[in-house]
């Protein structure tokens, strides 16, 4: 069971929140409220704090993709299957980034991923690059307009075109 401190889930969980259940939503097409994006990441990351206190490891990783999906269903207003797809898509592309993370900053920086986590402060730290990624990975996203709805649109229409030409 991981403890968090409190400056971890303020400046680590919430913030991540936001970006995974914003990244999430938008590679599928759905463009809810600011607001409603960030009430459901401050109960989420509220929630995190508990749920990581409780849960053994791998667990609680369950139980957040859980408790994000409805909060975003009851909170962001998106049909439940919506947010099935959109929070795992975000929690897809978050672990993918933090996995990549844990294995280079520590290394980086010259101390241990143990010992990083021992201390609330360094543990933000560790956030951060992975914070930043996603960040640039959401404005990238809103700037160019990117869905996967409209990828997958691309993608059968091309192989429409395809099989009318044979």
């Amino acid at each position: 069971m991981d403890q968090i401190p409190i400056n971890v889930v303020i400046f680590g969980s919430i913030p991540e929140a936001i970006l995974v259940i914003s990244l999430g939503l938008k590679l599928i097409g759905e463009r809810p409220p600011a607001k409603n994006k960030v009430l459901a990441s401050t109960i989420q990351g509220i929630a995190a704090y508990y749920i990581r206190r409780g849960a053994g490891f791998g667990v609680h990783t369950l139980l957040q993709y859980v408790t994000m999906c409805i909060l975003v269903w009851l909170i962001v207003k998106t049909p439940i299957k919506t947010s099935l797809l959109a929070v795992l898509i975000g929690f897809i592309i978050s672990a993918l980034v933090e996995g990549v993370m844990i294995s280079i900053v520590p290394e980086l920086v010259g101390i241990s991923l143990v010992e990083m986590m021992s201390r609330s402060w360094v543990r933000v730290g560790l956030f951060l690059p992975q914070l930043s990624i996603l960040a640039v990975l959401l404005y990238l996203c809103i700037k160019y307009d990117f869905t996967l709805e409209k990828e997958i649109g691309t993608l059968k229409i091309n192989k429409n075109d395809e099989v009318k030409k044979m």
